[in-house]
């Protein structure tokens, strides 16, 4: 885990994503906490910045210009082809 490694308690958390045991990635996500949609690529420009620092730290990867391309490249090759969908409900 990259940061503090103690256990925290989240009160009202904006999104969590964590693997099922099958492998599948489930994400929880409180979009009432944004206030327009343009507030999800601010997150996300956010998040592929501590992704780098965090794969760097780790040692997954070298540096983290080359983990911010490596990321945008994912990115963009999974909105081009995306290898699933979604699936799941919406809760309120």
């Amino acid at each position: 885990m990259f940061g503090k490694k103690k256990k925290i308690e989240l009160e009202n958390p904006l999104m969590v994503a964590f693997f099922e045991e099958d492998g599948s990635l489930n994400v929880r996500i409180d979009a009432n906490q944004l206030q327009n949609p343009g507030w999800a690529g601010i997150i996300l420009a956010d998040f592929e910045q501590h992704f780098a620092n965090a794969l760097v730290h780790v040692g997954k990867a070298s540096s983290v210009d080359g983990a911010l391309a490596e990321i945008r490249a994912m990115y963009q090759a999974e909105i081009d082809n995306p290898t699933d969908t979604p699936t799941g409900k919406m809760e309120s």
